[in-house]
Order: C-alpha cells, then sequence, then structure tokens
C-alpha cells in the first residue's frame, strides 16, 4: 500500500536535508519525519515562474494520511512584503502539482535575520493561496526549528 508520503515524487537531484540560503538557516531538528526537502533553486527542481528557496513536505502527525506542506523563504536582509509573498505564492503552485489530493496541513514560513517592524507588520496581511484557501504567512528568525511554525 503507498501512502500520500510515497506518492510525493520529484526528482532526487533537487532534495537536500538542510535548509540554508545565504547565511539564514532554519533548523529541522524535530520536523515532522519522513520527510522530502526540494531546493526549488536546485536542476530538477519542479518550480517555474516564482519561487520560494525551499518546499518542505512531511508526514503530520505520525500518520500516513496527512501531510505538512510547507514553502519557505529565507532572508539573511531586509525584504518586500509583496516580493515574499510572491515567492511563497510560487512554492503553493508547485505544492499543488507535486502534493496528491489528501489532506495538508499548509503552513507558509518566512525565516529572517531582522527585519523592520512595518515591514513585519506589512508581511502579517498578506496571504498565500493553496487549494482554494488562504493561510497566514508565519514568521521564524534565522536558526529558528521549523517545529515552531508547525
Amino acid at each position: 500500500m503507498t501512502t500520500a508520503f510515497d506518492q510525493v515524487t520529484v526528482d532526487s537531484r533537487c532534495l537536500v536535508q538542510e535548509c540554508d540560503k545565504q547565511g539564514c538557516t532554519v533548523d529541522l531538528a524535530g520536523a515532522p519525519r519522513p520527510f522530502r526537502l526540494i531546493d526549488m533553486d536546485r536542476p530538477g527542481a519542479p518550480a517555474t515562474g516564482a519561487r520560494c528557496d525551499y518546499l518542505f513536505i512531511g508526514v503530520a502527525k505520525a500518520t500516513t494520511t496527512e501531510l505538512d506542506v510547507v514553502p519557505l523563504e529565507l532572508k539573511s536582509s531586509g525584504f518586500r512584503a509583496a516580493g515574499v509573498s510572491k515567492q511563497l505564492a510560487g512554492g503553493a503552485k508547485t505544492a499543488e502539482r507535486v502534493v496528491p489530493r489528501v489532506r495538508c496541513r499548509f503552513v507558509p514560513v518566512v525565516a529572517h535575520a531582522g527585519a523592520h517592524r512595518r515591514r513585519v507588520r506589512e508581511l502579517a496581511k498578506q496571504r498565500v493561496a493553496f487549494r482554494g484557501r488562504r493561510y497566514a504567512i508565519k514568521m521564524l528568525k534565522c536558526g529558528a526549528a521549523l517545529s515552531e511554525a508547525l
């Protein structure tokens, strides 16, 4: 019997085990396992157009019927809320193609080294669409654990 996780197929060249871009990292200790972490900048990545840095897909809550789907954008310096939102939306569109039609917990995440309060407020107003619903963007500090957003 194949599980929902087994149905997620991507080119192995774009799979990585660590989440680290331009001096900003997200710790995967405590993240749901098993998981697939897709580096959207690598050859074979399923992204087209605007894209986030990573797409995390993991088995949620030790079950084989629900997946955690997390587009991740890492920013080591300042950012524009609209640009980040567009990149996460690109990750959501990729997830809609890659993830089977099963129950998902969708959480768009931005990890940042520090942002001006105004930028954080702007980002808090943004939403990312996934399968017909709109989701608020969670924010993490660089170096934080992904499990904090889940």
